[in-house]
Formats: C-alpha cells, structure tokens, sequence
C-alpha cells in the first residue's frame, strides 16, 4: 500500500469529517431547502459570564472556489478572539502521523483483512475495489477503520475534492494570518487512537454502514455542499444521521458522532465561562441533530441561534 504514505495528510483533515461522507444516502433525493441562514450558529453563555461562540459546521473538504464563506461568517471571525477548531492539521508531525497510522492501522504479521471481517462485509469490499478497479488483496494488511478511511478520501480525491479547499483550512489559513489564538478541542493522534481502539466487530459494522452505499462518496459530499450553502440544518441531519435510526447501525454513529458531541460541548462550555469570543468549526455532522453540539448547548442553558448569511450587527 505505498498510496497510504501520500494519504496520511489529507487523514488528517478528512478523519471523521469523511466519515459524514461514508453515509449512506437516503433514498429519496435530496433537494435543499434554502433557509436564508449560514451553517453557524451564536451562542451566548446562559451563566451571564459574557462569553460568546460563533460555531460553524465545517465541510473537511471541498472543490476550488466551492465553499465561498458567507458575509456574516467572514463577521464573527473578524471578531472573535480565537479559532478552535477540531484538529490542528497544521500541528500535527506528518512523520510521527505516518508512523502511528501504519502502527494503529496494521494487522500484525501473518493476519489479513478477510479473515477478520464478516463474509457480507468482505463481499461488499470486494465489490467496491472491483467497481474502483483496486486489487482487494492491497488491503488484506489494514484494519477495518484504516480501510473506510482510505476508500473515502480515495473516492473524494477522484470526485476533485480536497483538504485545501476545506472550511476548516481556510480559516486555519486565516487565523495564523490575523496572529489569532488557535485551539483544539481534539488531537489528530487521539481521533487515530480512537478509531483503532474501536471494538473489532464496531469497526466492521462501520466498514459495512459505509460499503452499503448506493452512491459514491462524491455524489453524498456534493448533497452535504448543497445543504451547507442552504444552511439547511434539518436537510444535513437527514443526509448524515440517517442511519444512526437504525438499531443495527446506532453503535457506528454513537462513536463516530454522538460520544464526540458530548465532548466537544463540554470544552465548548467551559470556553463559553470565558469573557471571550470563540469562533469554533467543527465538522457539520457534529453540530446537528438532537444529539448534535447545538442542541447539548441550549440543554446546558445557553442561548443559541443560527445567523442568516448577510452580515450581522
């Protein structure tokens, strides 16, 4: 698998915001319902301590020129204090990340990929490789997790996405320009360690969840771009969280997204108890839903609304 050295960056940037676009698509087509609003939401600290979040739900990665960032999202930045975002990519030692992707992501010598995956798992695989026109042998050496990953950014590199033209990195690209702190609320090596300390039998459930698409990944992301510009929050959870209603399939979505959630608006919370102003973009699987980052925050008694796309005062 030489390919895995040249994905270990885009891993990074697409870790689990790739894993919105390893969704399966409903089955009815979706059409956005253009709301009027951007994909961010003001929160305001219920505790009457003064601080103040602007929290965007990101697109990991994007097209050239596809993701224009509305007028009132390019106005919270301007004055908010710092930048947190989920990852840091920019932090992380691309060496040190290859390194610990071939050490969490490898079988151990003398195993292999069909002899510890589910016989429905691995004839979905097979049939995808085929359609992709890769060997499925090249991934008799990878873990179940490893392997959603490289097929995802496989996919959306073909389809022309990339992490460069993500919303994450634009305003990365932003804040180290404007001298703006930077925080994480995750690592990119505790997302890796995640991932692999997965249960085995979770992570072929999420190796399937993914493989039973109908659609490519590309054509899902370009759903999800379309929900975003919309700012149809509404439309994003039905896209992404689908099939967290499924029984079979809750288990994938509990530790891929609502676990994180819970996480996240507690650092998000603790941020809030600061007289500061926070801009934070996390991935848009994240912030939705009655499980996602905004509805955790209006239960801890913050005020929260989601902006239009004009300016705001």
């Amino acid at each position: 698998m030489k390919r895995l050295s040249l994905l270990t960056s885009l891993l990074l940037t697409a870790l689990l915001g790739g894993g919105c676009a390893s969704t399966p698509a409903p089955a009815k087509p979706y059409t956005p319902a253009d709301t009027g609003h951007a994909f961010l939401w003001e929160v305001k600290d219920g505790r009457g301590r003064g601080g103040t979040a602007y929290l965007v739900g990101s697109i990991h990665m994007g097209r050239e020129g596809e993701l224009a960032l509305p007028p009132s999202m390019e106005a919270a930045f301007a004055k908010s204090d710092a930048l947190v975002v989920e990852v840091d990519v920019d932090k992380a030692d691309p060496a040190a990340m290859q390194k610990l992707v071939m050490e969490l992501g490898r079988f151990p010598e003398g195993q292999r990929l069909s002899q510890r995956l589910d016989p429905v798992t691995m004839t979905l695989l097979s049939r995808a490789t085929e359609r992709m026109g890769v060997p499925v042998s090249n991934f008799e050496p990878l873990r179940p997790w490893l392997v959603s990953m490289v097929l995802t950014v496989t996919e959306l590199q073909k389809a022309g996405y990339q992490q460069g033209h993500g919303v994450d990195r634009a305003f990365l690209t932003r804040a180290r320009g404007a001298g703006k702190d930077i925080l994480e609320l995750e690592t990119a090596e505790g997302q890796l360690r995640m991932l692999a300390g997965t249960p085995d039998a979770l992570q072929d459930l999420m190796l399937r969840d993914q493989l039973r698409r109908t659609r490519e990944a590309g054509e899902v992301l370009e759903q999800l771009v379309a929900a975003w510009k919309a700012g149809d929050a509404e439309g994003m959870a039905a896209l992404l969280l689908e099939g967290a209603q499924d029984p079979t399939y809750r288990p994938v979505y509990e530790r891929i997204f609502f676990e994180r959630n819970v996480q996240m608006a507690a650092g998000l919370d603790a941020l809030l108890a600061q007289p500061r102003t926070h801009f934070v973009v996390v991935g848009a699987g994240h912030v939705i839903g009655p499980e996602g980052i905004v509805a955790l925050l209006q239960k801890q008694g913050h005020t929260v609304r989601q902006l239009p796309r004009t300016a705001t005062e």
